[in-house]
């Protein structure tokens, strides 16, 4: 897959079929000076053409660009034959467009809207804090956010609970989890039996921690909410529902609470 700038090609295309245009109208012999240095500014142009055409891996279309872009360079061209160059750089040029309409043809581009853009572009944006504590979560972090962009609204949500589910196994060994299958049912579990035992009945590494662990029970109880339904935690593990479908909001939302999750962790293991 290649990410294309549309506008860049378009804009590469119109000015080189403009230069084309005037070059073939150029009402002075092909050897004069006026000729020769129209060429020299028409060069350029044909250069950033090539260079679009590169990125998008338009590769015949970069042969036939290097083709008049050499021929159009060469000093002997003018010297030995004036009288056809004009109108056989006129003829390659007009190829060379051809090719490059002929290669697009062929091929599918999809359009990003800008919000998609930016998830696709910046996946870790928003997310530095959480990647630079925890360096394990950003492959999932990347992955979530391009799956996102691309409308695939279920396998971002697969990432978004890996997050979720390393993020609940640091906070389980923080609190003090005994449970050997650690994840998040036995993270929440142990939140709930404190939250329940009262800050009386903190162990002393969390006395000065009950803030941070009955925000973390209201975070991870509007998590389950938002995914209520959609999410099973068998096993203490993460799991999708079959066959379950998200929609954008649905999957924005639940990957919001889950960075706000992560954030808060990282604030208390940061303190």
């Amino acid at each position: 897959m290649k990410q294309l700038e549309a506008y860049k090609l378009v804009r590469a295309i119109r000015t080189s079929l403009d230069d084309a245009h005037l070059l073939a109208h150029l009402d002075v012999p092909p050897e004069s000076l006026v000729c020769k240095k129209t060429v020299e500014v028409i060069i350029p142009e044909f250069r950033e053409l090539l260079k679009c055409c590169k990125e998008a891996d338009l590769r015949l279309s970069v042969i036939e660009l290097e083709r008049v872009i050499e021929f159009a360079s060469s000093e002997n061209n003018f010297k030995v034959m004036p009288h056809i160059v004009k109108g056989n750089l006129c003829d390659n040029i007009k190829k060379a467009i051809m090719t490059v309409e002929d290669e697009l043809s062929l091929r599918s581009y999809f359009s990003f809207e800008p919000k998609e853009a930016d998830y696709f572009n910046k996946p870790w944006a928003a997310w530095e804090s959480i990647t630079d504590k925890y360096g394990e979560t950003t492959r999932d972090i990347e992955e979530m956010n391009k799956c996102f962009a691309f409308c695939r609204y279920t396998a971002a949500m697969f990432h978004a609970l890996q997050v979720a589910e390393w993020g609940a196994i640091k906070l389980g060994d923080y609190i003090g989890v005994t449970d050997p299958k650690k994840g998040w049912g036995a993270t929440k579990s142990r939140l709930t039996e404190l939250v329940k035992g009262g800050h009386g009945k903190l162990p002393a590494s969390l006395s000065s921690k009950w803030d941070f662990i009955e925000q973390m029970n209201r975070q991870i109880d509007s998590m389950t909410l938002a995914w209520r339904h959609k999410v099973d935690h068998a096993a203490n593990h993460l799991a999708i529902v079959p066959n379950t479908d998200f929609t954008p909001d649905i999957a924005e939302h639940i990957i919001g609470a889950v960075r706000v999750f992560m954030l808060r962790l990282v604030e208390e293991a940061s303190s």
